[in-house]
């Protein structure tokens, strides 16, 4: 155990029915510890909340937030929450721990994926989302360093620390009127302060799935603040060299997903399952269904900017220093068969 392991107080506490094992990770949202959980036998990743953020009560009602939004999402993709409270003077969450890594942490290893696992995984994060918005919550954060693989290849949303209701935007929090988001994947009405709905949450998939397969951000700039002008000013700019190869629904896909006017881009994630369904299967009639690493030598990812308005990352249960098994079944599942069927922006399913 490494000399830090040694010092840390919160080594040994218990969090409810949780002791706490080994520190995962920091970030601006607090710390995460692995624990295990006698009651349910397993593992569990425990989420603090940072010491100088208690007793504000904004930053308090956000962790909080995350616990309530979270806890009542249950869906195979999405990181389950399992309990909240306050111990040791501190606030805590409880979550399900997923041992693997973040996609982004793979694309920084890989480069770039296969079409075929772009595409899968962005499905299993659709579904995700699906569900999210079913319960009328938008996440608000999609990016990969908040998709989680793990060692069986599943794929797991996690980091709700920005969702807000989609049907009750009154009692949203923001930090003080600040825009929150992570700059490269926010879409332009985001960014703009404007009444947002379940579409911002297809547009950072849409950036998502052209990283995955490009390796690149397709809007980044030297400061936070030019990568929000250049996603609400700039052209969505394809590579040639990778686009021109694939069949035309996966550009039809993405161009989709990122329009910068909400009014023309795809309504639902019904209608995201359905273009990546499409392009899915044009991969497979082009021979292009591999999900395997690609070959040669990888593209260097953009360096991930963290979120704006103190986001924690999603370090929340990951161990990032393993790989998912690399079976070519672990992404193939059939998209478009999800437990339920996504309302229309800004609304519920009726």
């Amino acid at each position: 155990m490494s000399q830090i392991q040694n010092t840390d107080p919160i080594i040994g506490q218990q969090f409810g029915n949780v002791v706490a094992q080994s520190i995962l990770g920091r970030g601006g949202m607090g710390a995460v510890y692995l624990g295990y959980h006698p009651g349910l036998d397993m593992k569990v990743a425990i989420k603090l909340l940072p010491d100088l953020f208690v007793g504000k009560r904004e930053l308090v009602e956000r962790f909080l937030r995350e616990a309530r939004v979270s806890g009542k999402l249950q869906h195979p993709n999405i990181v389950r929450t399992l309990d909240v409270g306050q111990s040791h003077g501190v606030y805590y969450l409880i979550m399900e721990y997923v041992e693997g890594i973040d996609a982004q942490k793979l694309l920084d290893r890989e480069g770039r994926f296969s079409p075929m696992r772009a595409i899968n995984i962005c499905g299993f994060v659709a579904r995700a989302l699906g569900e999210a918005h079913e319960q009328g919550v938008m996440h608000r954060d999609i990016k990969p360093a908040n998709i989680l693989i793990a060692r069986d290849g599943k794929v797991k949303v996690t980091d709700f620390g920005l969702a807000r209701s989609i049907t009750n935007t009154a009692t949203a929090l923001t930090l003080s009127n600040q825009v929150v988001g992570t700059p490269n994947y926010m879409a332009p009405e985001q960014i703009k302060s404007m009444d947002v709905d379940a579409r911002v949450d297809i547009y950072a998939l849409g950036v998502t799935f052209c990283q995955f397969l490009t390796g690149q951000l397709p809007f980044d700039g030297p400061t936070p603040m030019a990568t929000l002008l250049n996603v609400v000013n700039e052209s969505l700019a394809l590579p040639k060299e990778i686009f021109d190869p694939l069949p035309r629904e996966m550009r039809e896909a993405i161009v989709a997903m990122t329009a910068k006017d909400p009014r023309r881009r795809l309504p639902n994630i019904a209608a995201v399952l359905a273009v990546l369904k499409k392009a899915r299967d044009a991969l497979r009639k082009a021979g292009l269904d591999s999900t395997e690493p690609l070959k040669g030598p990888p593209r260097s990812s953009s360096p991930a900017i963290p979120s704006m308005g103190g986001s924690s990352g999603s370090f929340a249960s990951r161990a990032s220093t393993q790989l998912p098994r690399s079976s070519p079944d672990s992404f193939s599942k059939p998209l478009g068969s999800g437990p339920s069927t996504p309302p229309k922006p800004g609304g519920r399913k009726s």
